[in-house]
């Protein structure tokens, strides 16, 4: 059953080989963008973390001498 279901999907797969190109073409572009943002958040989180662990805030009160 199952590889008569693989049979089936691989002689769809290559009856367009254009189809499959922009197919694989765009799952690899997503894949791409993908870990290119979640790499990009990870490096800003990094970044601020290491930013703020040597800053030291000073808050004074408008009315208060």
């Amino acid at each position: 059953m199952t590889s008569k279901l693989i049979r089936v999907i691989l002689r769809n797969l290559f009856r367009s080989k254009t189809r499959l190109i922009i197919t694989t073409l765009g799952c690899g572009l997503a894949a791409f963008v993908t870990c290119f943002f979640l790499s990009a958040e990870d490096s800003l989180t990094r970044m601020t973390d290491a930013a703020s662990e040597d800053a030291n805030i000073i808050v004074r009160q408008k009315d208060r001498h």
